[in-house]
């Protein structure tokens, strides 16, 4: 190979290479799942203190790229309503794993249990399939729920 042809290659394989390390990826990392997501909450809420029972709600939350999260939401349990949209936001902290799973905490401010919920991003970040795997530290709420994002933002 000439030499001019060779470093022709050469240049192009760097340039390329920087080109690439330099755009926005769409890689499973914390800035997928930036943005607003609704979603809705159904399960069963098997121990813990107020209601139990079948559980059913409508949240909104935010994330923000760089791993903190806030959320509204309005739940109810057997019938009773235990949070609603007058309360102060939750906030909270999430990490989304290489391989597209993740696990997001959620700290109440209306005496609700800090919730841990796993999670699968799917379709690029575009939905979140979640299961909340605890409550105030131990098992006891069952709840599950797809999460998908909305264009809408928060006011």
């Amino acid at each position: 190979m000439n030499r001019s042809l060779f470093t022709y290659v050469m240049a192009c394989l760097l340039l390329g290479g920087l080109g690439y390390a330099q755009s926005s990826s769409n890689g499973c990392n914390n800035r997928l799942i930036a943005g607003n997501y609704g979603f809705t909450i159904q399960g069963t809420k098997l121990a813990g203190s107020g209601p139990t029972g079948q559980q059913v709600g409508v949240a909104m939350t935010s994330f923000d790229g760089k791993g903190n999260l806030t959320q509204i939401d309005t739940v109810t349990v057997a019938g009773e309503i235990v949070s609603d949209w007058t309360h102060t936001a939750a906030t909270g902290t999430y990490s989304v794993n290489s391989d597209c799973t993740g696990t997001f905490t959620v700290n109440f401010t209306d005496g609700r249990p800090t919730i841990v919920t796993n999670f699968v991003v799917v379709s690029n970040g575009n939905e979140i399939d979640t299961v909340v795997t605890s409550a105030g530290g131990s098992p006891g709420i069952v709840a599950t729920g797809s999460i998908g994002k909305r264009s809408v933002s928060r006011y």
